[in-house]
């Protein structure tokens, strides 16, 4: 009898140890989480952020939304035979103990249909979700963006 209960609770132990197991958004970090912003009359920005991988396998940003959005979607630029455009991605990867920044650019959320103009100094609440289902709270702060200030912010590496 008595085998059978450690018999019986190991087993248990091992169909439960995925949910003691870390998720995606356990591991990642979030920093420096800030959206663009934009006057009256406009209905679209762009969020950024860094992510920092704390684990030990690749995960990926799959989706995000607001509540002061109609919807997000995931981006990058790209280079078209010397002309950058925006294109939507599946998902933006983050390595094991790497880190992937989102960043004017490169990598962002565009955020669309937004439902009121996103004043410099606001806080946007974001969702992220990565490809385990599992899902991050993040507040963005809403600041003022200078192409010509971000530029050189960006060459020198920050």
């Amino acid at each position: 009898m008595y085998k059978q209960l450690i018999s019986g609770f190991l087993l248990g132990l091992c169909f439960i140890s995925p949910v003691f197991a870390g998720s995606a958004a356990d591991d990642m970090e979030v920093t420096a989480p800030w959206a663009r912003e934009v006057p009256p009359g406009l209905t679209t920005s762009a969020g950024f952020l860094t992510l920092h991988n704390k684990g030990n396998k690749e995960h990926k940003l799959v989706a995000a939304e607001s509540p002061a959005t109609g919807m997000v979607e995931l981006h990058t630029h790209i280079n078209d035979n010397g002309v950058m455009r925006m294109r939507p991605v599946e998902n933006i990867p983050v390595a094991p103990g790497g880190t992937t920044k989102l960043q004017p650019g490169g990598y962002h959320l565009m955020l669309m249909m937004l439902k009121k103009p996103l004043k410099s100094g606001d806080k946007m609440p974001i969702t992220l979700e990565f490809e385990d289902g599992s899902r991050k709270e993040i507040q963005a702060e809403v600041l003022h963006f200078s192409m010509e200030k971000d530029m050189k912010h960006m060459k020198m590496g920050h």
